[in-house]
């Protein structure tokens, strides 16, 4: 399966060594839809490469897929986002059709293949429907990222491309969203701090006096001081930490939306002040066993709490009874600890096994449950109603403003009675990096970004 970093997958940067400033790009001369530097990248990449070029050009040939895959460009540029993402959707299910789901292209390339803004045309079908092997989309000059397939249709795509984007909190348009993420992935891809998996955990070593509400409080202005005092790093207007707090956010976010769920979620603060915190994550998986070291920051921004304990459910978690997590020396000192339990099994059934030994957790959580649109969806009708039937504190987030409302139906619908300000509503501790929506021209999905539900 081929994986990389957009820009390579995509074709504006070598795919080989994903260096995409100051070289001279070539396309690869069978599928035309990837590039490199050089000789020496393209035949080192070859073996990688060739299953999925051999698809495509095929695919490219097939006169039955070209007729369809025309068949279904509009007759004018729209801006209807829902008729746009249809018209993807359509698509790309013709190249599934053609390919037989060949899985070294389901993953990476049909996902985010560039496409026009406002015809959803992609060069491949350029090329199907004049026959002429020199089509390019043409890139908007700002950003690099979005395309349309004539200027005329950049014309038509202004107001689209340059308003507000709904994914964000800080009214920046698509344009300038996609200018942060390509400058975020070249820090990703740069930085030396990230893990094997991309991710930068990171959790500031100290605890703090006492609680402090999040309300009104933003990601620099809780951490740039410290990350920037961990990193060695000065202090700047703008912060020039920025990308270090949003790669270290993609974390952080799990703990932080913890805590502001359960500050939303309860009328006092007696919660700040338990001897014993406990969290069950619904629908967990690998990511937050990875990523265990991050939750300490409940500790830390809990100095009353003495132990903070949490509980894994999830059919895709670790078969494993707990993980032990170290705490820092501070809280070592004090005798403060954490506890990370697995189940892997669907909440509902870890109710059910535990029986008369069930304990009312101070909070069940769901990170991106995509509890309508995920391959275990239909799983989450019947722990829904065991939360809401045992009247449980919980809290449901998701990657988009679509899933988020798609959940947030099927919360209603269960009889849960969500909190006003937890959902369906931007995340104000979501994640602060984003990635391009699979199958869109606009949009961007975030961990955490968007709050489905809160109720108890």
């Amino acid at each position: 399966m081929e994986f990389g970093p957009l820009p390579a997958m995509i074709g504006i940067a070598c795919h080989k060594c994903y260096k995409e400033e100051d070289l001279e790009l070539s396309r690869c001369g069978g599928c035309r839809r990837i590039s490199y530097c050089g000789k020496e990248c393209q035949d080192a990449d070859w073996k990688r490469h060739k299953p999925m070029c051999k698809a495509l050009t095929s695919l490219e040939k097939n006169s039955a897929a070209a007729a369809r895959l025309v068949s279904l460009l509009p007759k004018k540029p729209s801006d209807d986002l829902q008729e746009i993402r249809k018209l993807t959707d359509e698509q790309v299910d013709i190249y599934f059709t053609y390919l037989q789901r060949q899985t070294v292209v389901e993953h990476s390339w049909i996902h985010h293949e560039p496409r026009c803004l406002v015809c959803t045309r992609t060069e491949m079908v350029m090329r199907m429907e004049t026959g002429d092997v020199t089509q390019r989309l043409i890139p908007c000059p700002s950003c690099l990222r979005s395309f349309c397939c004539s200027p005329a249709h950049w014309e038509a795509a202004h107001t689209l491309h340059h308003r507000p984007s709904a994914d964000w909190r800080d009214g920046l348009s698509h344009c300038q969203m996609n200018t942060f993420v390509r400058l975020q992935a070249k820090v990703d891809t740069k930085h030396s701090l990230l893990d094997h998996r991309g991710q930068l955990l990171w959790v500031p070593v100290r605890v703090k006096s006492r609680w402090v509400s999040l309300e009104g409080k933003t990601w620099e202005g809780e951490f740039d001081e410290e990350i920037c005092k961990s990193y060695g790093m000065p202090r700047t207007i703008p912060p020039s930490s920025t990308f270090l707090i949003s790669s270290a956010s993609d974390t952080l976010s799990m703990p932080m939306t913890i805590l502001y769920g359960l500050s939303k979620l309860n009328e006092d603060n007696t919660w700040t002040r338990k001897q014993t915190l406990t969290v069950h994550v619904l629908g967990a998986n690998i990511r937050e066993v990875s990523c265990r070291l991050v939750f300490e920051e409940i500790l830390h921004r809990l100095p009353e709490v003495n132990k903070l304990e949490l509980i894994l459910c999830g059919p895709e978690v670790p078969s494993r009874d707990s993980f032990d997590h170290e705490v820092c020396p501070e809280c070592i000192a004090r005798g403060r600890s954490c506890v990370l339990k697995c189940a892997a099994d669907t909440y509902h059934d870890f109710v059910r096994k535990q029986g008369d030994q069930f304990e009312t957790p101070d909070l069940c959580i769901a990170f991106n449950s995509g509890a309508t649109q995920g391959h275990l969806g239909y799983t989450w009708r019947t722990s829904i109603k065991v939360l809401v039937e045992r009247k449980l504190p919980s809290l449901f987030t998701a990657y988009d403003r679509e899933e988020a409302e798609g959940d947030a139906a099927m919360l209603h619908a269960a009889g849960a009675a969500v909190h006003p300000l937890l959902g369906p509503c931007l995340n104000p501790w979501g994640s602060q990096k984003a990635f391009p929506t699979a199958h869109s021209v606009y949009g961007f999905h975030v961990d955490n970004g968007w709050l489905a539900g809160g109720f108890k």
